[in-house]
């Protein structure tokens, strides 16, 4: 990708977080709850649709994490190690049934070509990769960044996968923007280096709700995708203007 062909307007770089931003990510973790709990059935022999309700009933009461051992708990099971991590293996190695939010499908083809458009996701990197798989997102975009390819201690907000990414796209960080969905870490990061921040605020999402603390603001804010372009429009008008 030559760098000259974004060099023509301010902003000529989308970059998108992944979760809850292009697609629901509900839909991966009933998926991997029902996958755990066709395991967890099996070795207690009891009713897989039941232990997945509870398994969603924990979720949607808040807990993240340790779901399988509250269900475990719950259950009078006692707690073992290694059932555990089979059934977080179960979780992260189902092979996930994804749909496109509508306004992030319709986005895609709305920015390519003005726009080079980049990927980058927080989380297991083989469970990221196999979300991306199931949205046929790699073939999208012209770029994806994994940011567990380089350690947990590099999930964001650290600047590192933001600056892989902005290098593989050979943008400067003041010509990009970075959309993302949570306010705890997408955007401090990218502000720190000099990128404009978008919040997509979904009602119905992990996030939708979260106000974000002093410091961890998006410089905008929208409630769907379809927004996006007239934003990036006018961005770039007002910065021509200003020239």
């Amino acid at each position: 990708m030559s760098p000259e062909r974004h060099s023509k307007t301010s902003l000529s770089a989308v970059l998108l977080d992944l979760d809850d931003t292009l697609y629901p990510e509900s839909d991966f973790v009933r998926g991997g709850f029902h996958a755990a709990a066709e395991l967890l059935a099996q070795r207690l022999s009891q009713d897989t649709e039941e232990l997945f309700g509870l398994m969603m009933t924990q979720f949607q009461r808040g807990i993240r994490g340790s779901v399988f051992d509250a269900i475990l708990f719950e259950l009078k099971v006692p707690r073992e190690p290694a059932l555990i991590e089979e059934l977080v293996r179960a979780y992260r190695s189902h092979e996930p049934q994804l749909t496109m939010f509508p306004d992030a499908e319709w986005l895609l083809p709305m920015l390519w070509p003005r726009y080079a458009l980049g990927i980058l996701t927080d989380g297991p990197a083989e469970v990221q990769r196999r979300k991306v798989k199931a949205l046929d997102l790699q073939h999208r975009v012209e770029a994806i960044v994994y940011s567990d390819d380089f350690g947990r201690e590099q999930w964001k907000p650290s600047p590192i996968p933001y600056l892989e990414l902005l290098r593989r796209l050979h943008i400067d960080p003041s010509h990009a923007v970075y959309v993302g969905d949570n306010p705890k870490k997408d955007f401090v990061g990218a502000r720190r280096l000099g990128l404009q921040t978008v919040r997509i605020r979904r009602p119905n999402t992990e996030h939708g709700h979260v106000e974000p603390q002093s410091g961890f603001e998006a410089d905008h804010e929208i409630t769907t995708l379809k927004s996006l372009p007239d934003w990036l429009t006018a961005n770039t008008r007002s910065e021509r203007h200003a020239a």
